[in-house]
């Protein structure tokens, strides 16, 4: 919208698009609540309190009648493929829940296709409500089985993209680096202007401090409110985190608020993961401001966190984190300041969402034919695949290491258990909750591939198998058995990516993930439909019934996260701080087998 237009708008010379008539604005920026209307031109807010004179013969009026005027809310810090949806879906998906933009990084898609993928939904974004700002990811720059990674004049490219904010996910061993790459990244970083948005994971003193020191300036991994205060005593924006695989941590940290009484205005919020369930079932960041004022932050304080604070955070209050002139019309009419229940959205000129359903008009591209295809096995995936023999003259039983998780914790714990063994391979443990998992490349079609085992499951018949997780997203099968694994495998490889869950030699669900072999081409709707039947049949056909049955299993194939034990394509990886580096390093999944791992 030409400003001029706007001006004209503001100053009674010409008619607003539409008004929202007979509101109580939510003022973040004074800490007023009053009543006002919003006049909006286009796709831009003209004008706010007395508007009568924008009225004219044209102009639409939304009748607030006493609701809450509330800005449009900025996800800080989200992976976007843990929704299974591309952009415009996700769009429909989130902006009924208040959602005005994310911050997000492609990775996984860019690290299957290149940078040109993050470019298209980019472009894709601006034909929907709900704007997506760029944090292009180190990680990207790294090389993988059967990929290149993206060069630093394709980084460098990406970072002078107009939508491009930060760099994630910085800290002092991205700074101390041993790859030039990833330390010039930082440097080019700064060059742009970047935020360099950090992963302080367990850091505290001297790794903390270090890490700012650096540059990092947000951290969406603190757990406790003692690391809560370290961090905003440091200046570091804290992105409070609530996502699939993270239920815990923010009822601790709002203590920082409600209990220890700093300032909140470095603190918003963040879910880093969410499956798209999970977002329906539960709502998005309105149900993040919700639990903040149940837990008694004030009302204000928690739509801040969700707006004004994310906007100064990433620099971009003249189009987003408040109501009013010249920033972007997207408002959230919100029933009541406690039960806060969004009823309708505006954005422009028009009721995009009302009852948590988008009703607006948004039509899903055709994706271009390169974005499918990614899942390329070098053969089909045989049950010889999974064997881990045992080693030589092992009688009944072999000590293995074991990935040890348990639902209601954190991380994983390496453990050595004694596990069977049957005609020279090491088998499952279904007695204690032992199963097999595995990794396999599947972009270069290389047929390199690492097996192991994973405790905790509570995972009684069957395999489930997906081509998404936050990381290098290879094919990752968990199962009871290595048939229904390999079947999994194999069927995941024809749908071009997915989720698949099966049982006996027979499929029992799947969603189909055929872009980049990281998110559904589909509806919301029907990946709504189908993730929940899959989610059910894990639960009650295969046993696996914790909270977040997908996204949490995704967690063991991320390599890069300390201090654990992960699956990948190598075979298992231990993950463990030497000072200021982390050490990802292959280890044998026998003990006491040689170190030296392919």
């Amino acid at each position: 919208m030409e400003r001029d237009q706007l001006v004209a708008v503001a100053l009674g010379e010409q008619p607003a698009g539409l008004v929202i008539r007979g509101g109580r604005l939510v003022n973040v920026y004074s800490g007023e609540i009053y009543r006002a209307d919003v006049a909006i031109l286009g796709d831009r807010i003209a004008a706010v309190g007395d508007v009568d004179r924008c009225v004219g013969e044209g102009t639409k009026v939304v009748e607030a009648e006493g609701r809450y005027l509330v800005p449009g809310f900025i996800e800080g810090h989200i992976h976007v493929g843990a929704t299974s949806l591309a952009v415009t879906e996700m769009a429909r998906l989130l902006v009924p829940y208040g959602t005005a933009a994310i911050v997000t990084d492609f990775n996984e898609a860019t690290k299957v296709q290149g940078p040109q993928v993050a470019r298209y939904y980019l472009d894709e974004a601006k034909r929907t409500p709900m704007t997506v700002y760029y944090s292009p990811f180190h990680t990207s720059l790294i090389p993988t089985d059967g990929r290149a990674g993206v060069t630093l004049e394709q980084m460098d490219e990406m970072m002078s993209w107009p939508e491009a904010k930060e760099f994630r996910e910085w800290n002092v061993q991205q700074h101390r680096s041993p790859n030039e790459k990833v330390r010039r990244a930082g440097e080019m970083a700064r060059e742009h202007g970047l935020r360099l948005a950090g992963h302080l994971r367990l850091f505290m003193g001297g790794l903390l401090h270090a890490s700012v020191a650096s540059g990092a300036v947000s951290d969406h991994e603190t757990y406790t409110v003692e690391e809560a205060v370290e961090r905003i005593r440091a200046g570091v924006a804290l992105q409070m985190r609530f996502g699939s695989a993270h239920w815990h941590e923010i009822h601790d940290i709002l203590r920082v608020i409600t209990e220890r009484r700093l300032d909140p205005s470095l603190v918003m919020f963040s879910t880093d993961e969410q499956e798209i369930v999970d977002v329906r079932d539960h709502g998005f960041l309105d149900h993040r401001v919700r639990m903040a004022i149940e837990a008694g932050v004030a009302p204000m304080d928690a739509v801040r966190m969700a707006s004004l604070n994310p906007a100064r955070y990433l620099g971009v209050t003249g189009d987003l984190g408040g109501i009013a002139p010249g920033r972007k019309a997207f408002v959230n009419l919100v029933d009541d300041m406690r039960s806060f229940t969004i009823t309708e959205v505006v954005y422009g000129e028009e009721i995009v969402a009302r009852d948590q359903r988008y009703i607006g008009e948004l039509e899903r591209p055709s994706y271009p034919p390169e974005f499918y295809g990614t899942v390329r096995l070098k053969r089909p995936l045989v049950e010889a695949d999974f064997d881990i023999a045992a080693p030589a003259g092992a009688g009944a039983t072999a000590k293995v290491r074991v990935i040890g998780f348990h639902p209601e914790a954190m991380g994983t714990k390496e453990l050595h258990l004694d596990l069977p063994v049957v005609d020279g391979r090491v088998e499952v443990d279904l007695g204690r909750q032992v199963v097999k998992l595995a990794s396999v490349e599947r972009i270069a079609g290389i047929g390199k591939h690492g097996v192991g085992f994973v405790k905790g499951l509570t995972l009684r018949r069957g395999a489930l198998g997906f081509t998404y997780h936050p990381g290098p997203s290879e094919l990752a099968l968990i199962g009871t058995n290595s048939l229904d694994m390999a079947l999994v495998g194999n069927r995941i490889a024809e749908l071009g990516g997915g989720l698949v869950v099966a049982a006996d030699g027979e499929i029992l669900a799947e969603v189909p993930m055929p872009l980049h072999g990281v998110v559904s081409d589909a509806s919301a709707e029907e990946v709504e439909v189908g993730m929940r039947h899959a989610k059910r049949v894990i639960a009650d056909e295969l046993g696996i019934d914790f909270i977040s049955n997908y996204y949490r299993l995704t967690g063991f194939f991320i390599p890069g996260v300390s201090p654990e034990l992960r699956m990948s394509v190598r075979g298992l990886l231990s993950v463990a701080y030497a000072g200021d580096q982390l050490k990802v390093e292959p280890i044998p999944v026998l003990v006491g087998a040689e170190a030296a791992v392919s």
